[in-house]
């Protein structure tokens, strides 16, 4: 058998490396379009406090709002250079796939129908959410099977009118479901009493109970009727965009893992020996630049914003009004779900 002689193989070798380094760098008219711009566009829910809400300044905060300006730091270099727009049940679909904004980061059920249906892509998990239902003390409801012949009030279109529906038709359960064109709409009117119980994920209850004329006068159920995993979500192509909005989720959750934070990330670049973690800051590697960003983009992320337990416990954990526990939103080392492929 023939070998190859050092010449050609080096050629081949150096063709391919180059055939690597332009599929890596395919253009991505988003990231361009970004940049122009100067800011990140980033649809929101129109106002959940703990994932996406702005007070009275106009002033956005939350799990999802911490993500979209994760985005921005990785891509622009600040955090602060996001602009977010706020979107209903109804209106989050058109205004991503119409291109009024780069990235939907708004508490969306990742669904086979949406993906396969919507022209739209998942980019990965940020919260590991379950539905269930909001009732009046008083009324001693606490499960769900003790609803039979409520009333539900629920956002139309929304995946927990259907799960709802589903759920109650397949136990052969005489439930009313009234559905609203808004969520706060939807809670508004269970909370005058028009409805006996409102439904949404476990997050998003806990948001909207804290709206409520009198919170502790009512209960969260804790037995969940469906599973909803929930994360960032983009347009179908641009193979390259959707790279960076997955990859800087993934960093938020890997930079947890490895005890990376916001406090000391300046040291873990400068003294790190862990290769993944040095992968991570751009010390090694060269990622960043398989993406067409500064290699240094996950460590502005991460210094700006945070690794993903500091997000997730400022503002939906025990360092938020929701106080919500990790839960299935845990490290999957730490008996949760949340777990990242490796920066290798």
């Amino acid at each position: 058998m023939k070998t190859l002689s050092g010449a050609l193989l080096g050629a081949l070798l150096m063709a391919g490396a180059g055939s690597a380094a332009a599929q890596q760098l395919t253009p991505s008219p988003t990231l361009d379009a970004i940049k122009a711009r100067g800011h990140l566009e980033c649809g929101v829910h129109l106002g959940l406090p703990g994932f996406s809400f702005a007070n009275d300044k106009g002033e956005w905060s939350g799990l999802d709002v911490d993500y979209c300006r994760a985005l921005a730091a990785a891509v622009l270099g600040d955090a602060t250079k996001v602009k977010f727009t706020p979107t209903s049940v109804q209106q989050r679909w058109p205004v991503l796939q119409s291109g009024q904004v780069d990235v939907l980061s708004r508490n969306t059920t990742i669904t086979f129908s949406r993906n396969a249906s919507l022209g739209v892509d998942f980019q990965g998990i940020n919260f590991y959410e379950g539905q269930t239902f909001i009732v009046r003390t008083a009324a001693g409801a606490k499960e769900p099977k003790d609803l039979d012949g409520a009333t539900v009030c629920v956002a139309a279109g929304s995946t927990e009118e259907k799960n709802a529906a589903d759920w109650f038709r397949e136990r052969n359960m005489k439930v009313t479901i009234v559905n609203f064109q808004k969520n706060d709409d939807a809670i508004t009117a269970y909370d005058s009493g028009r409805c006996d119980a409102y439904t949404a994920g476990v997050g998003a209850l806990a948001g909207q109970r804290i709206k409520l004329k009198a919170p502790n006068d009512n209960l969260i159920m804790t037995q969940l009727i469906s599973k909803d995993p929930q994360g960032p979500v983009t347009r179908y192509g641009d193979e390259r965009f959707q790279a960076v909005v997955r990859w800087v989720l993934n960093g938020m959750i890997t930079a947890e893992e490895l005890g990376v934070t916001s406090a000391n990330v300046d040291e873990m670049k400068t003294k790190s020996q862990s290769a993944e973690v040095r992968r991570l800051l751009g010390v090694d590697g060269g990622f960043g630049a398989m993406l067409g960003l500064p290699d240094d983009w996950m460590y502005k992320a991460i210094k700006q914003v945070g690794n993903y337990g500091e997000s997730y416990e400022r503002t939906v954990g025990q360092g938020s009004p929701l106080k919500l526990a990790r839960g299935y939103n845990q490290l999957w080392n730490k008996g949760g779900l949340l777990f990242s492929p490796s920066f290798q």
